[in-house]
């Protein structure tokens, strides 16, 4: 039987501990494609709400999972033989993914790798490669990363990423970030946990509707919270990474 795409359903949380604490858990729910088997241009899901390959990798419409071997062999990642990329679908027409997860397996459905590919709200995007350690498990997956995008307004581009992976079969998927800034102690951290329900078409409006994270809402989210920030005095960095010159007096 050909595998499908799958619905999960679970939560999204962020805190952080400096310069002042700050925490938000919303609902969430998103899709599960099982590569090369679901790498198609355009993957009806429900009315109004479509997966589209041009949203990932190259951007350009063309296959993924060709792509990403390509781009894991650069990194001397070999054997894969299947990649689970978790994502948004886009609604109505419209997308936005501050975080797209590709795990990399091989035929005995070991780990291989995360590919980890982020989006900024300033519409700029970078890729991370994690490769898995020497001896890959089928559940788990550690790795490390030097900060390279800036996501956050209010963070500086610099210091590093710590990611953990952890899937149970096809049913769960969790994977947490930590950030922390000079190699100092992480001060963000962030979760996505959720279980697999069935991709049916009913579900898929239901989940969009009750969940109200789908698409618009992580958009307006990102923003709402960004807006709380501000109002505590977390200095603003600005889309570039770097804060805004100061004057001194002598």
């Amino acid at each position: 039987m050909k595998a499908q795409a799958q619905l999960f359903v679970g939560h999204v949380w962020h805190g952080r501990t400096a310069p002042v604490k700050h925490s938000f858990r919303y609902p969430h729910a998103w899709l599960a494609l099982p590569l090369p088997e679901c790498d198609v241009e355009r993957l009806p899901l429900a009315p109004g709400i479509v997966w589209q390959r041009q949203n990932h990798g190259p951007r350009d419409g063309s296959p993924l999972f060709p792509w990403l071997c390509a781009r894991l062999a650069e990194h001397d990642i070999h054997g894969v033989a299947r990649i689970r990329l978790h994502t948004l679908p886009s609604v109505l027409g419209y997308v936005f993914n501050p975080a797209s997860f590709y795990l990399a397996e091989d035929t005995q459905g070991r780990l291989l790798a995360a590919w980890v590919e982020v989006n900024n709200t300033f519409g700029a995007h970078h890729d991370y490669c994690l490769p898995a350690p020497v001896t890959p498990s089928a559940s788990a997956l550690y790795g490390r990363a030097a900060k390279a995008l800036q996501v956050s307004p209010f963070y500086r581009i610099e210091g590093q990423y710590d990611f953990r992976f952890l899937q149970t079969g096809q049913q769960r998927f969790f994977v947490r970030i930590d950030y922390s800034p000079q190699e100092a102690t992480p001060t963000f951290s962030a979760l996505l946990s959720g279980e697999a329900r069935p991709a049916s078409a009913t579900n898929w409006l239901r989940i969009a509707l009750a969940c109200s994270s789908l698409t618009f809402a992580v958009w307006l989210r990102i923003h709402w919270q960004a807006f709380r920030l501000w109002r505590k005095g977390v200095p603003f960095i600005g889309k570039d990474g770097h804060c805004p010159p100061q004057t001194h007096e002598e």
